[in-house]
């Protein structure tokens, strides 16, 4: 929003041309967010822009949400004919593994702060912005087939997650016998357990969160009051094995 001010700003009183930067919050959230609220307080809105007026536009950016990234802002720019410029935080998703930077998007820091400069850049090099922007959009392109899902599913999560279930071996295999229970008393007073989730173990729905004041309480209970949560989060684990 500041950088769109100083792109009015300029463009009104030194070039008199179209402002380079147009970011505003779009009316399109629950009340609290609505236009009303933001006009209150001297913060210009516009209206929503949907994906087919969006696709229209040569260059869009996935600014990161409250989690640090923007799922579907970034998958779906990245499918449109413009090129994107990506909004690189601490936080990713894992799709952005398989993103390479000046491949299929042009980086811009957290703090946006050589967005201008990455602006004026695709702006004098358009053969190669568009190469860009093409690479982008043939990538979602094999990602949208259910050969090119299967494809990330098996490399991002279906592998990893075998290599762990590969590297597991029960406890009493590697500490001389020893129970999981007495394991953790072996560590001493500061080890800890603290209920998250209640199960019973009967069925895939059988786990219910535990209230917020039930978890203040717990975290002041030894981990042998809470035996009888983990006995049945074990009594889970050895049935799906």
């Amino acid at each position: 929003m500041v950088l769109t001010a100083d792109a009015e700003l300029q463009a009104q009183e030194y070039t008199g041309e179209i402002p380079w930067a147009n970011i505003k919050f779009a009316g399109n959230g629950p009340p609290i967010l609505g236009t009303d609220k933001w006009k209150s307080i001297g913060i210009d809105t516009v209206d929503h822009m949907n994906l087919q007026e969006l696709a229209k536009y040569r260059y869009h950016i996935d600014l990161g949400g409250g989690g640090g990234t923007t799922w579907t802002g970034t998958i779906h720019k990245l499918a449109m004919s413009g090129v994107l410029f990506h909004h690189v935080t601490p936080m990713k998703d894992y799709i952005h593994d398989f993103l390479i930077p000046w491949k299929h998007y042009i980086p811009v820091s957290a703090d946006l702060k050589d967005l201008k400069q990455k602006f004026d850049w695709a702006e004098s090099h358009p053969v190669e912005a568009k190469r860009i922007a093409d690479a982008s959009t043939e990538f979602m392109r094999e990602l949208s087939t259910p050969q090119g899902f299967e494809k990330m599913f098996e490399q991002a999560f279906a592998e990893p997650l075998q290599r762990v279930i590969d590297a597991y071996q029960p406890v009493a295999s590697v500490h001389d016998g020893m129970s999981w229970r007495e394991l953790l008393q072996s560590m001493g007073s500061e080890c800890r357990l603290r209920p998250v989730f209640e199960c019973t173990g009967d069925d895939l729905n059988s786990c219910e969160m535990v209230s917020t004041s039930k978890i203040t309480h717990n975290m002041k209970m030894n981990w042998i009051e809470l035996s009888h949560l983990t006995d049945m989060r074990t009594e889970t684990v050895v049935a799906v094995q």
